[in-house]
C-alpha cells in the first residue's frame, strides 16, 4: 500500500489488515468488463468493524452513493496515473452523515451525468449512452432504489446490458429488451412488488 498506515484517516488506520478486503478491478475497466458484480461480492465479505478496498482507474464517484446508501463512508486516495483506491468502511454512529449527491459530485468535477427525465412519475428515463463501465450499471441499480413504487425506469444504452440483466432478476425486478435502432437499446425496468403487510387478525 502507497500511503502509510498512520496517514490514513484514524478509523481506517485502526483496522487489522487482515480485516481489509482488496479487490482491483484496473484490469477488468481496460478490458471493458463490467466489475460492480465483483466490486459488490467483495464487499459482501467485510466484516464487522472492516473495510473495503476498491482500486480502479478513475475515481469511481457512483459507488459512493450505492455504498452510501448502506452505511459505508469512503476515503479516496489518487496514487498515479489511472490508479485509485477508495477505502469504504462504516462509520461509528457520531460519523453518520448522508451520502453525497452523484448529481453535485459530477457538477462539481464537470464530468459527463446521463440525462434523467421524470415525466409524470410513471416513467424515469435514465440514458447511460456514453458513459464507461461500470458507471452504467452503477447509476441504473442506483436508480432503482430511488424508483417510486409502481414507477417504470427506462434504461437507454448502445447494447444490451448483460451483466447487469441477472442483477435484476436477483432484486425481484422485471424487465423488457427492445432493440429497436442500431446502437439504442432501451430495457423497459419494474421493481418488485412489495410485500404484503401481514394481517395482524391472522
Amino acid at each position: 500500500m502507497v500511503q502509510k498506515r498512520e496517514e490514513l484517516p484514524w478509523q481506517l488506520a485502526i483496522i487489522p489488515e487482515e480485516m481489509v478486503v482488496e479487490v482491483d478491478v484496473r484490469e477488468d475497466l481496460r478490458s471493458g468488463q463490467e466489475p460492480f458484480a465483483r466490486i459488490m461480492a467483495a464487499r459482501g465479505r467485510v466484516s464487522e468493524g472492516g473495510a473495503l478496498a476498491v482500486r480502479a482507474i478513475f475515481e469511481p464517484v457512483p459507488l459512493y452513493r450505492v455504498l452510501g446508501s448502506q452505511g459505508f463512508l469512503h476515503h479516496t486516495e489518487e496514487l498515479g496515473d489511472e490508479d485509485w483506491r477508495v477505502w469504504f468502511y462504516r462509520p461509528s454512529r457520531e460519523e453518520v452523515a448522508p451520502a453525497p449527491s452523484p448529481g453535485d459530485e459530477d457538477d462539481r468535477r464537470g464530468t459527463h451525468r446521463p440525462d434523467t427525465v421524470e415525466g409524470d412519475g410513471d416513467v424515469v428515463v435514465l440514458d447511460v449512452r456514453g458513459l464507461e463501465p461500470p458507471e452504467p450499471m452503477v447509476r441504473t441499480l442506483a436508480a432503482l432504489e430511488d424508483l417510486p413504487e409502481h414507477a417504470t425506469l427506462l434504461h437507454l444504452n448502445v447494447r444490451v446490458p448483460q451483466l447487469l440483466l441477472p442483477l435484476l432478476e436477483e432484486r425481484g425486478c422485471s424487465y423488457e429488451v427492445r432493440e429497436q435502432e442500431p446502437e439504442l437499446v432501451r430495457v423497459f425496468i419494474r421493481r418488485a412488488p412489495p410485500s404484503p403487510d401481514p394481517d395482524p387478525s391472522e
